[in-house]
């Protein structure tokens, strides 16, 4: 099943992190998608994180990208740290309760990724 049409399972910690290894494997799996391949997403230096900035054509543009993440978020109950500034939105994913990444981070990516298709 495609990590788009998953659904974030609840975590409450008590589970290790994905692997730099897993995380690796799961990284190529959402950036092998039309959506993602125009900017693709990075696993950060500390493996904790997976992180995309998406450049858009002006603060408008940034904000409403925002409200439709925000909206997704909430749907899947997991949330990312976002950034905002005029024609960019970064956002950066991480599982806070396992302190690294989960499945959970790479779902929501992808769902992210569709907002832009």
């Amino acid at each position: 099943m495609e990590l788009v049409q998953k659904h974030c399972a609840p975590c409450e910690g008590g589970v290790d992190p994905l692997s730099e290894q897993e995380a690796e494997s799961m990284l190529g799996e959402l950036n092998d998608t039309p959506e993602a391949q125009k900017q693709p997403w990075a696993i950060t230096a500390d493996n904790r994180r997976i992180k995309k900035g998406y450049k858009l054509k002006d603060f408008v543009e940034a904000v409403d990208l925002v409200n439709r993440i925000k909206d997704v978020a909430e749907e899947e109950s997991h949330h990312p740290d976002l950034e905002v500034g005029y024609g960019k939105v970064v956002v950066q994913l991480t599982t806070h309760a396992i302190g690294g990444l989960s499945e959970n981070d790479f779902i929501l990516a992808a769902k992210i990724d569709k907002l832009q298709a």
